[in-house]
């Protein structure tokens, strides 16, 4: 079952989703009893950024950015692919890339509805206005810019009505992999509960990747489901699943969905000296 929730207008300008009572899953544990990350990714305020989300991040801008590359497998011992995530603002819109080594990319030719995204490989994004996770906001995009975007509560109460009004998503292929990119208006944020993103300004963000592939084992595979596919089957064997996240959630089990899993993302007119001796490692 999915939870309900309510889009509300406040005066102030700010807005919140209020979840009505459903069905979830029994919580792990108190929302305020995550220890939260401090990993902060800082994204360039570019005023005159001017992003065309097209999937091939060659505008100027992008150099601008900080790269950010800790991404890894929590609940696996080898090395993560490569996969690197950048930022800018301007004054209209946040824009976003990921770049994801993937050389054998589980992709749907068409899908059903766009939850389907959950069958595929991915990369996601979690947007939360407050630490506990009362009500949270997430898009997930597939290697063809294909995107699925949705409101939650804790514990994994999902509404897929819900969207970011102006979304803009796109994606392209890549020698070993795909990039994707795009675009999400300020005004649609500040809707949902966050300050207008300026330079000084910090929010709660998570960064990940669902990292799939192709079961060619011949083994007769039974689809089941599981709290990652939300029911949904695929045609065909189901992929081999494994998670990458930028933060550790520190759970036994994959779980995103959980406090812990965010680190910050926080705006800057300028980057220090220590973003140019990351990305020259």
């Amino acid at each position: 079952m999915i939870a309900r929730f309510l889009l509300l207008a406040i005066a102030a300008g700010q807005g919140a989703a209020v979840a009505e009572p459903g069905d979830g899953l029994p919580p792990p544990k108190d929302a305020g009893a995550w220890t939260l990350s401090d990993q902060t990714y800082r994204v360039r305020h570019l005023p005159a950024a001017a992003i065309r989300v097209d999937g091939r991040t060659d505008e100027p801008a992008w150099s601008e950015a900080a790269v950010e590359r800790r991404f890894h497998f929590p609940w696996r011992k080898e090395a993560a692919p490569p996969t690197e995530f950048r930022a800018v603002c301007d004054d209209q819109c946040l824009a976003f890339a990921f770049q994801a080594h993937d050389p054998d990319i589980v992709v749907l030719d068409t899908l059903g509805d766009e939850q389907d995204v959950v069958l595929e490989d991915r990369v996601e994004m979690f947007f939360a206005p407050d630490d506990r996770l009362r009500n949270y906001f997430c898009v997930e995009i597939d290697s063809r810019g294909r995107a699925y975007d949705y409101a939650g509560s804790y514990y994994r109460r999902f509404d897929p009505r819900w969207s970011f009004p102006g979304l803009q998503t796109a994606a392209a292929p890549i020698p070993g992999g795909y990039t994707v990119e795009g675009r999400i208006l300020l005004t649609s944020l500040e809707q949902i509960g966050f300050p207008r993103l300026r330079p000084g300004v910090t929010i709660r963000c998570g960064l990940y990747r669902a990292e799939f592939s192709h079961d060619r084992s011949g083994r007769p595979v039974e689809p089941k489901e599981t709290i990652h596919n939300r029911g949904r089957k695929s045609v065909g064997p189901p992929p081999i699943e494994h998670w990458i996240s930028w933060v550790d959630p520190q759970t036994p089990e994959p779980d995103f969905h959980v406090p812990s899993s965010l680190g910050r993302l926080e705006i800057v007119a300028d980057l220090p000296l220590e973003n140019e001796a990351r990305e020259a490692q």
